[in-house]
């Protein structure tokens, strides 16, 4: 991969390793204040005993639902009423708002990334599924 470094003054052209590049990026980011407040919001969310339970039972709900014991709608209703409960939890509240922040982090890395390569990287980073082995 070539990479303009100085567009100022005169073409430089550096050759760059792209998996060497990726790394620096992953490092940098696995540094980042919004990831570990992302990582610490989600231990304590796996950790709550309160959200263990209502998951345990929107489990069951769906469960019943996807076998067709639906009792008159009332599984659908109950779903309903276990995420707006889990979501009213403060250790949710928490994890949703550490989310929107590395999510915002990833988006703007992600823009700048496309910008620089002319391309929209995010979206173009994914398997495409060919079962060509890439």
């Amino acid at each position: 991969m070539d990479l303009l470094l100085n567009p100022d003054s005169a073409p430089t052209i550096t050759k760059i390793d792209p998996l060497q590049a990726a790394r620096v990026l992953g490092e940098l980011l696995s540094q980042a204040p919004e990831y570990h407040a992302f990582l610490e919001a989600l231990k304590t969310v796996n950790n709550d005993l309160t959200i263990q339970k209502l998951s345990a039972e929107m489990r069951a709900q769906q469960t019943a639902l996807q076998w067709g014991s639906n009792a008159n709608g009332r599984n659908a209703d109950e779903i309903v009423r276990i995420k707006l409960e889990m979501e009213d939890l403060p250790a949710m509240k928490a994890y949703r708002q550490a989310e929107r922040e590395v999510s915002a982090l990833f988006r703007a890395v992600d823009e700048i990334i496309s910008q620089e390569a002319g391309v929209a990287f995010a979206i173009n980073a994914q398997r495409s599924g060919c079962g060509c082995g890439g």
